[in-house]
């Protein structure tokens, strides 16, 4: 786990534990990368990342404080699965898969468009599902272009397919630009996944991009409508 995700998570423990209670100040960041021996750089990382998710606000001049936010942990990545009420499940961590499908084709027109390729140009495309005790709980389809990426193993698919690339390949992934809308499932869908013909699933598409502006990954994941919830913090309203 990287640095800064693990001072995340030791604040944001200590808020939901009390600890550290709405409009408390934390300490300044000279000091808490004292008491965490990191370098400013990590700091600035793990206070971005705990504003993002609407724990502190961030007053300039003053410092950073604990928000007064009726859930704790309010701001879920797209990355976490509600499996029930005190079950949540991160595929970010050494997930487990079955693959369905691993091969190389020629994406359709839409992919092609999302990664930049042109019409004879080729990806590694995997069609999986995340499991939890054995249970298929999502539906992924990931397209990787060739023209980057030479070779991409099997045994990476099964497992998390970005640390095995960051291992093999010096590329840098720097952002990542999601759409969120609900579909209906497919056969294959409502077969692997156990859901009624018709069910609403969330569909999060996603484009990845590398710290040169290259898109390198183009995801479609699926979730049966009960599993996943999304929250976020803006600084922009809805219209009232």
């Amino acid at each position: 786990m990287p640095k800064y995700k693990a001072i995340v998570k030791e604040i944001e423990e200590s808020i939901k534990r009390g600890e550290l209670m709405p409009f408390d100040q934390l300490p300044t960041v000279v000091e808490l990368t004292k008491k965490y021996h990191v370098s400013r750089t990590t700091i600035e990382q793990a206070m971005d990342e705990l504003e993002k998710r609407g724990l502190v606000s961030r007053k300039r001049g003053s410092g950073v404080y604990v928000k007064k936010v009726a859930t704790p942990s309010f701001a879920k990545p797209l990355n976490t699965v509600s499996l029930a009420d005190d079950i949540h499940l991160d595929l970010g961590e050494s997930p487990e898969c079955a693959v369905h499908e691993f091969t190389v084709l020629k994406p359709d027109e839409h992919v092609r468009h999302e990664l930049g390729l042109h019409e004879f140009s080729f990806a590694f495309y995997i069609v999986r599902s995340h499991l939890h005790q054995g249970a298929p709980i999502d539906m992924q389809y990931l397209y990787y272009p060739v023209e980057i990426f030479r070779d991409i193993r099997l045994t990476a698919a099964e497992t998390s397919v970005r640390p095995w690339i960051a291992e093999n390949y010096e590329v840098t992934p720097d952002s990542y630009h999601k759409t969120l809308r609900a579909v209906t499932a497919t056969e294959q869908e409502c077969e692997i996944l156990g859901v009624a013909p018709g069910s609403p699933l969330l569909e999060i598409e996603q484009v990845g991009y590398l710290d040169d502006g290259r898109p390198f990954e183009y995801l479609v994941s699926r979730f049966p409508g009960n599993l996943v919830e999304y929250q976020t913090v803006d600084s922009d309203s809805l219209p009232v």
